[in-house]
């Protein structure tokens, strides 16, 4: 019996005993929709019941909880391979609870005892359908980090956002700028794993997203055409972030380059999405350090330039020290291979 059979057999043995109803939704519900062979990381249960005496029998059985500072009605298991989370229920039912979050897809929730489902927002037939779409009117206002989730789910899966959603992505991406940037970085990183084909920062810049996150994204536009470029600097830093994608999943293959170690974490993060950034963010000093004298355009001192700015856009997201200091040195000496020719 894996993991996650197990617990469930003896969530339902702690539901006899306590009572309550438990549902679960989010990411485990999804993902086995989507594919009924997939492995997902995460087990997330709704329990409309005395919370404590629910935590306290399956502490009994062996599955201590620890309760989440960020979220306070909810408690967290760590597995070998995947995590449970179990959260009081928002509102009088299972569907008040579900109209409450982000996009239809993840609004789908299983009866545990009846093994039955409930899905009110029509998830299932958006799954079929590969579309992304809003619970509510709502859902992106109340959270704008929400865009970048969906933006995730559309590269994950391979799903595109119906034209209500898409619309109010790009008239509401503006309050972006005042959401909590540490939080916003971490979905931006968790884009960045899941984004195999290197598509991310052209989807976030054609939905108007980009310009939001980070500054000078539609002036680098305009500038970096010389000798060494055909393309203007900001066509050139998503073509630089695309082709580490095609290094990393072995698409490019450079001789002697250990892949693994890009696997390796630093902080919360893997190595790869600190180098996917710095590839993407390598160029964002050529705006400032922009000159032209006759034929001839230079931009002399931009990856100093661009590291300041990264340092600036680090400390503004709260970014952990180690990442940070990575992704800004990469920026820094990027220039100094051309020192070797």
């Amino acid at each position: 019996m894996n993991s996650t059979n197990e617990f469930l057999k003896v969530l339902k043995e702690s539901l006899n005993e306590v009572g309550g109803e438990a549902y679960l939704v989010g990411t485990f519900v999804r993902e086995r929709l989507i594919d009924f062979k997939s492995q997902p990381s995460k087990l997330d249960i709704i329990y409309n019941g005395d919370i404590n005496k629910l935590l306290m029998s399956l502490d009994n059985k062996q599955f201590s909880f620890y309760s989440l500072k960020e979220n306070k009605d909810s408690y967290r298991y760590n597995d070998r391979n995947i995590v449970f989370n179990i959260t009081k229920m928002k509102g009088k039912s299972i569907e008040e609870d579900l109209s409450k979050r982000d996009f239809s897809i993840n609004a789908i929730s299983l009866k545990l005892i009846e093994n039955k489902i409930i899905d009110p927002f029509n998830g299932r037939k958006a799954i079929e359908c590969r579309i992304i779409q809003n619970v509510s009117d709502t859902s992106i206002e109340e959270d704008p980090i929400r865009i970048l989730r969906g933006i995730r789910f559309c590269i994950r899966y391979g799903m595109h956002f119906n034209l209500e959603t898409e619309k109010k992505i790009v008239d509401l991406s503006c309050k972006l700028k005042s959401c909590n940037k540490e939080r916003l970085f971490t979905e931006l990183m968790k884009l960045m794993e899941v984004d195999n084909n290197g598509r991310a920062f052209e989807v976030l810049d054609n939905y108007g997203v980009l310009k939001n996150i980070f500054p000078y994204m539609e002036e680098l536009k305009t500038v970096g055409k010389c000798k060494y470029h055909t393309e203007d600097a900001f066509t050139h830093m998503k073509l630089t972030y695309e082709m580490f994608k095609d290094v990393t999943k072995g698409r490019i293959k450079i001789e002697g380059l250990n892949l693994q170690s890009l696997e390796e974490h630093i902080d919360n993060f893997k190595v790869r999405e600190c180098v996917s950034l710095a590839c993407f963010l390598h160029d964002i000093g050529k705006f400032n350090c922009y000159k032209e004298k006759e034929d001839s355009v230079s931009f002399f001192g931009h990856e100093k330039e661009g590291a300041k700015i990264v340092n600036d856009i680090c400390k503004d997201m709260k970014v952990p020290e180690k990442s940070a200091q990575l992704v800004e040195k990469l920026v820094e000496v990027h220039m100094c291979p051309l020192e070797i020719f």
